[in-house]
């Protein structure tokens, strides 16, 4: 009898708390400004081709680099195949939102979605890209959501065609963090505590959790006019496996210059020398030592890799009837650096590019070139890319460099149709 009373009672005061919300909100709406909701987006199809197959995801739309060679028993190279397919799974919207200051600051915030799904498996179900709440004062910002890790500068990225965004030259991952940063006239300071969910790297978002450390972050730029430039160091600890393997720290260091021409157009370069790097769709991840150490555990090392990639644009120019053009040209190299000590120490599964065949073959370096055509008129974008990828495949030494023997490539030409609202 008791509990059937505090179960009544119980719903009777939720029943309170939710009158009382309604008598009290249209006075709050009343004394503050409302908030408002913008809704964007665009609607984009890709058709592509592929000359050979590819490391990717979602149906090869999403591509890194070309798988190696495979000889079947008629002596012909099996990855040596060429492919067709259209999706429409970058279709994006975008809500963003505006509403009363707080502690003295504006606040905004956005939430925005993808069909690109999660996985293969659910691939045209809605995804989250961003989530995220700003408090902006005069000079600082706090930003605390999911976005961008702050190695994908936004203010300077590829503009290619290709979902890939640059990848795998570009650091490409979407973090849950707090962000802090501050200008102070040209110069613009930011640190940030990040943690991991769909761009994870070996043994998934709990090898962060596990070593109670956040990926830590920090970076300057300097801008004047149409010039910036700026750099940063990043910090991860990863515990894999607590009870097998010892924890893993990794750095990375990059640096990037960007500059706009009169008008339109830009010219964009950027840089990495990072360790541990699969997170961020690169190229390489951990090795452990073949034997175990003192604590009956296996001690690892991260593998190292350098990245650069540039990009010259025309920008989109108009003309007297509002068509506008782009002429652009991206290309990107990745070295794989291997590790820092010389024997017995093996990549585990899921370092990229690191034995990735029954053939023992693993890449030594990937490089890239694509030109683009676009042409623009009103809300509605035509893009024709012409991107070639080559890696070259080899043996690995005993640091888990690589002795390159054979280079492969593919030809891909995408052509994407685009509507924005």
């Amino acid at each position: 009898m008791c509990q059937n009373w505090g179960g009544l009672m119980g719903r009777i005061s939720v029943l309170y708390i939710f009158l009382a919300i309604g008598i009290l909100l249209p006075g709050i709406s009343n004394a503050q400004t409302v908030p408002s909701v913008n809704f964007s987006g665009f609607i984009k199809t890709d058709a592509y081709l592929d000359t050979r197959n590819m490391v990717s995801a979602r149906e090869g739309q999403f591509a890194l680099f070309p798988m190696p060679p495979s000889v079947g028993e008629d002596g012909n190279d099996v990855n040596e195949n060429t492919q067709f397919n259209m999706v429409s799974i970058q279709t994006r919207l975008l809500a963003s939102i505006t509403g009363p200051d707080a502690f003295g600051a504006r606040t905004s915030g956005l939430v925005e979605a993808a069909f690109f799904g999660v996985t293969d498996a659910n691939i045209n179900t809605l995804r989250l890209r961003h989530a995220l709440l700003r408090l902006d004062w005069d000079h600082t910002q706090l930003m605390v959501g999911q976005f961008w890790h702050p190695m994908f500068v936004t203010q300077s990225f590829p503009n290619v065609v290709s979902f890939n965004t640059g990848v795998p030259f570009q650091p490409f991952s979407r973090n849950p963090q707090v962000r802090l940063t501050h200008n102070i006239e040209a110069l613009t300071f930011m640190i940030a505590a990040l943690s991991q969910r769909d761009f994870t790297g070996i043994g998934g978002s709990a090898s962060l959790r596990n070593s109670a450390i956040p990926n830590l972050h920090g970076q300057m730029q300097f801008h004047s006019g149409a010039f910036r430039t700026g750099a940063g160091v990043d910090f991860k600890r990863v515990d894999i496996s607590p009870a097998e393997l010892e924890p893993v720290n990794s750095f990375a260091y990059f640096g990037f210059v960007s500059y706009g021409f009169a008008g339109s157009g830009a010219l964009r370069i950027y840089g990495v020398y990072g360790e541990n790097m699969t997170d961020h769709l690169m190229l390489g991840g951990v090795a452990a030592r073949d034997t175990p150490n003192a604590s009956n555990r296996f001690d690892t090392r991260p593998t190292r890799l350098y990245s650069l990639w540039t990009e010259l644009s025309s920008g989109f120019r108009g003309d007297a009837e509002g068509v506008r053009y782009e002429i652009a040209l991206f290309s990107g190299y990745s070295k794989n650096l291997g590790i820092n000590e010389s024997a017995n120490f093996t990549p585990l599964p899921g370092s990229r590019g690191l034995i990735l065949s029954s053939q023992n073959q693993s890449i030594d370096n990937v490089w890239r070139i694509a030109p683009r055509f676009q042409v623009q008129s009103g809300n509605v974008r035509f893009s024709l890319e012409l991107e070639y990828t080559a890696a070259g495949y080899g043996i690995l030494n005993p640091d888990l460099t690589t002795t390159k023997n054979t280079t492969v490539g593919n030809f891909r030409t995408l052509f994407g149709a685009y509507l924005f609202f």
